[in-house]
C-alpha cells in the first residue's frame, strides 16, 4: 500500500492499492473487512466529486489494472468484461465488430466499466437506449466481506435468480466492489443525421417535441442546449435516417413556426462537445430531474445565470443538466437560506408539485457539509437502508457517502 492524492467526495484515505486479479481483490477487501478498516473503490476518478463526504475512509481500491475481456460473443451480441476497464477500451474491441455499448460519459479514456456502473451513468443516447441499469445483463461483485458473488447471466433473456445486477448499478460501491460485468450490446448503425430548430418561445418547443410523439418519430437522442437549441439525432438505415430528417425539417418544424436545419457532422461534434462540458467541467454540477417537459421552464427560471458551461436538458427525459464555477454558487459563512441553492431546491419542488428534484455530481470543499447532494430521501430509503445493513452490517464500504447518509 503507498500514499495517494485521490479525494472522494473531499476525504483523502490513508492509503491507496491497486490489485492485479480479482482474486486480490477479494483477498484485499477480506483483510480489510476483518482490521475494520473503512474503504471505497475508485476507477477512472471521473466521479469522486459525487456523493457525501464519507464518514471514515482508510483506504481507497483502485480497480483501474483488472482491465481484461473476460468473455465476449459477437454473435449473442453480449460482452463480459472487468470493471476497469474504460470505455475506450471497449470501443476498440467492439468496433472491429460492428457493435457499440451506447452509454455516453464525458472522458471514455478515464471513465471504467466498474464507475459507469456504479454512479448509472447516462446521457443523450438514453433516449432510446437506457441507463447502465437498461443494458446490464450480469455481474459479479466483491462483497465487503471478501466474498465473490454472482448474479444475472451471460445472455439477454436470462433471468432467472435474484437481480444483483440492478442492485449494483448506481449504488456508487457502497454494496460492495463490482468485479465483472456483462452487458447486451447494439450494433453501430449504418447512417446518422441530425438536425438542429432554433426556438424563441417554450410554447413552440413543446408543440414541436409533441408533434415529434405524435407522428412516432424515433430518435437517437434529442438534447436541447442553452434553452435554445434542440438538436435531433436520427441513427439507423440511410433511407430511414434520411426520411425522418425530413419530416422534421420540412413538415413538422415550419408547422410550429420553427427554424431548423440539418447538421453536418462536424457541427454535431460540436454540441456533443458542450454536453460533454456540461458533465465534466465546474465546481458545481447538479442535475434538474422531474417528469418530462417540465425541467427545460424550470431549471431555465430557477437556477442562477452565468452558467460556466452551456447548460444542456433531455426534454423528453425529464433531466437538465447545469455547471457552475464555485465564485458563481459560493457559499455564504452563514449558508443563508436565500443561498440560490437553496432556492433552486425550492423553486424545483414547487414548480414541479413536489415531483421535481436536484441532484449535486459536484460541490465544492467550502460547500460541502452545507448541502445534501441527494435532497430528500426517496420512498424506498427503508429498504435501501436494510439491503446496506445486510450486506454491509459494520458499515464499512464507502460509509456515508450515497442517499441518506447510507
Amino acid at each position: 500500500m503507498t500514499a495517494t492524492a485521490v479525494s472522494i467526495a473531499g476525504v483523502t484515505p490513508r492509503e491507496i492499492v491497486t490489485p492485479r486479479s480479482i482474486d486480490e481483490l477479494a483477498a484485499i477487501v477480506r483483510e480489510l473487512h476483518d482490521a475494520r478498516k473503512a474503504f471505497a473503490f475508485v476507477g477512472g476518478g471521473t466521479a469522486l466529486d459525487l456523493g457525501n463526504s464519507p464518514r471514515a475512509l482508510d483506504v481507497a481500491v483502485r480497480t483501474s489494472a483488472l482491465d481484461a475481456i473476460v468473455d465476449y460473443a459477437p454473435e449473442d451480441q453480449t460482452i463480459t468484461v472487468e470493471a476497469g476497464a474504460t470505455l475506450a477500451d471497449l470501443d476498440r474491441v467492439l468496433a472491429r465488430h460492428g457493435q457499440m455499448l451506447p452509454l455516453d460519459v464525458a472522458d471514455r479514456e478515464r471513465s471504467t466499466i466498474g464507475g459507469v456502473v456504479a454512479t448509472n451513468r447516462y446521457g443523450r443516447r438514453r433516449q432510446r437506449y437506457g441507463t447502465a441499469k437498461d443494458l446490464i445483463v450480469g455481474v459479479s461483485i466483491v462483497r465487503p466481506d471478501g466474498v465473490r458473488a454472482r448474479g444475472g447471466g451471460k445472455v439477454v433473456k436470462n433471468v432467472a435468480g435474484f437481480d444483483l445486477p440492478k442492485l449494483a448499478v448506481g449504488a456508487l460501491g457502497t454494496l460492495g466492489a463490482i468485479a465483472t460485468v456483462t452487458f447486451r450490446l447494439y450494433p453501430i448503425p449504418e447512417a446518422a443525421r441530425a438536425v438542429v430548430l432554433r426556438f424563441g418561445r417554450e410554447a413552440a418547443l413543446g408543440a414541436a417535441l409533441h408533434e415529434m410523439i405524435v407522428r412516432r418519430l424515433e430518435p437517437e437522442s434529442v438534447a436541447l442546449y442553452d434553452y435554445r437549441a434542440l438538436v435531433v439525432t436520427f441513427a439507423g438505415t440511410q433511407r430511414g435516417t434520411d426520411a425522418q430528417a425530413r419530416t422534421l425539417v420540412d413538415e413538422i418544424a415550419p408547422a410550429h413556426g420553427v427554424e431548423a436545419a440539418p447538421l453536418s457532422e462536424l457541427e454535431r461534434e460540436s454540441y456533443e462537445q458542450r454536453e460533454r462540458a456540461v458533465r465534466r467541467d465546474g465546481s458545481w454540477r447538479f442535475r434538474v430531474i422531474a417528469p418530462p417537459a417540465e425541467p427545460v421552464a424550470t431549471a431555465a427560471n430557477a437556477v442562477p445565470a452565468t452558467p460556466l458551461a452551456v447548460p444542456v436538458a433531455y426534454p423528453l427525459l425529464g433531466i437538465a443538466l447545469h455547471a457552475h464555477s464555485e465564485e458563481t454558487l459560493a457559499a455564504p459563512p452563514d449558508a443563508a437560506p436565500d443561498w440560490p441553492v437553496h432556492d433552486l431546491r425550492e423553486t424545483v419542488a414547487d414548480r414541479t408539485h413536489n415531483r421535481g428534484h436536484v441532484v449535486f455530481d459536484a460541490i465544492p470543499a467550502a460547500a460541502r457539509g452545507l448541502v445534501d447532494p441527494w435532497g430528500p430521501t426517496p420512498p424506498s430509503f427503508a429498504l435501501m437502508r436494510t439491503l446496506k445493513q445486510n450486506f454491509d452490517p459494520h458499515g464499512l464500504c464507502n460509509p456515508g457517502r450515497f442517499i441518506g447518509g447510507l
